[in-house]
């Protein structure tokens, strides 16, 4: 009997690489194990970072990236693609040309690191646009990202929804505009789609600056509709997954905190002489 026969869920990450695991392919495959899903990665980008920073970028060749995702097809009744970090318009171009047609895809518009580092130049931001999000079964931006891309000034709900609009206009099926920094509205995403808009409300914790976050969210979404499950309520299930990685979030270095996906099987990970 085949995966495919057996019913097993596969989705892909198409993103750039952390090697602290706070974020990037790193916490995606994480995410999709944990949330019941056969995750596999195509690797866009390598960084060099840790906790804090990002330090370097290397870019891959579009051509490999290409290449990789195109090889999984072979093997893999791929059911859900979320992207993350791409770099740059050539990567984009890639990713967009390997994509079959009609295949889910949630995209995380991953632009700057939470530390200020530039991870998508400006012509790959452009490229998003016009190659990948009009095919977006999901696309997921935050505050900073949803004002790069659209041009609007997010400053209270009319604008924040207004920006969501512009999402769909330009052709995503639907859009979660993460609240996590909108002072006016905190830790409320708005989800549109097709049936209107829809205010996600969300637990708030003490946690400054929490690393992965959005990777996380977009991964789970996509796991969730992996499953088999209707984008709106991946999308709710998506945010209740979230919700206990971020109340279980691990400070992995010093005051840095980081995403825990594996929360249902480890709320610490702490050594067991540390523990006594």
């Amino acid at each position: 009997m085949t995966d495919a026969e057996r019913g097993t869920a596969f989705a892909v990450s198409i993103a750039g690489s952390d090697p602290s695991a706070g974020a990037g392919l790193q916490i995606d495959l994480k995410t999709m194990n944990a949330c019941g899903v056969w995750g596999m990665t195509v690797v866009a980008a390598l960084t060099a970072q840790n906790a804090n920073h990002v330090r370097a970028i290397a870019e891959v060749d579009p051509v490999f990236v290409q290449s990789q995702i195109k090889t999984l097809q072979e093997d893999f009744p791929i059911a859900c693609y979320k992207t993350g970090m791409l770099g740059n318009a050539p990567t984009v171009r890639a990713v967009a040309g390997a994509l079959p047609d009609g295949v889910a895809l949630v995209i995380d518009p991953v632009l700057i690191a939470t530390r200020e580092y530039r991870l998508t130049d400006d012509s790959g931001a452009k490229a998003l646009v016009e190659e990948l999000i009009p095919r977006a079964t999901v696309v997921t931006p935050n505050i900073p990202e949803a004002e790069t891309l659209s041009g609007i000034a997010i400053t209270d709900a009319a604008s924040m929804e207004d920006a969501a609009s512009w999402f769909f206009d330009c052709g995503a099926s639907a859009v979660v505009l993460k609240g996590g920094h909108a002072a006016f509205r905190k830790g409320v995403d708005v989800f549109l789609d097709r049936n209107g808009v829809r205010l996600l409300s969300g637990n708030v914790y003490p946690f400054p600056d929490v690393h992965g976050s959005g990777c996380c969210f977009a991964s789970a979404i996509a796991s969730y509709i992996a499953l088999g499950y209707p984008v709106a309520e991946a999308v709710e299930r998506g945010k209740e997954f979230v919700d206990g990685a971020l109340r279980y979030a691990v400070e992995y270095a010093p005051r840095r905190f980081t995403m825990n996906p594996g929360w249902r099987d480890h709320t610490t990970y702490t050594k067991i002489s540390s523990r006594r």
